[in-house]
């Protein structure tokens, strides 16, 4: 769907609505296609380690809760 970009700021939650429902919506500035509203894409965040970096510490204490102690400073 194209749509002008003055329709579009009058609009801007009807067309990223449609944007989140899957449709790309193609903003026009002087009837030239200028920029597209489209779906946000999630990125899946990589856990792999490194290659060649060792770990500082082990995973079992990198991952262990915090104790009270080491709290007061983190509020």
């Amino acid at each position: 769907m194209q749509v002008a970009v003055r329709e579009a700021k009058a609009k801007l939650s009807k067309f990223g609505d449609m944007a989140h429902d899957g449709e790309v919506v193609v903003v026009c500035k002087n009837g030239e296609p200028w920029f597209d509203l489209v779906p946000h894409a999630k990125t899946k965040r990589k856990t792999t380690p490194l290659s060649g970096v060792k770990p500082l510490i082990p995973e079992s204490i990198a991952i262990e809760p915090l104790s009270d102690e080491d709290l007061p400073g983190w509020s």
